[in-house]
C-alpha cells in the first residue's frame, strides 16, 4: 500500500508503520499506555506526513 501511495521510500515506511502497530498492540495488552489507538494514529500521520 506504501508503494502504490507513492511513498519516496515505501520499505522503510511499511517497516515503521508495522513496528509501530506492533508496539501499540503490546502497549494495548499491558496496559502501559493509556489511549494507544489515539496516539497511534497521531504517530502514523506524522510519519505519512514527513514521507
Amino acid at each position: 500500500m506504501c508503494a502504490a501511495a507513492g511513498l519516496p521510500d515505501p520499505e522503510r515506511t511499511t517497516a515503521e508503520i508495522t513496528f509501530l502497530l506492533e508496539g501499540a498492540q503490546v502497549s494495548h495488552q499491558n496496559g502501559s499506555i493509556d489511549r494507544v489507538g489515539e496516539r497511534l494514529m497521531s504517530i502514523v500521520e506524522a510519519l505519512l506526513d514527513r514521507a
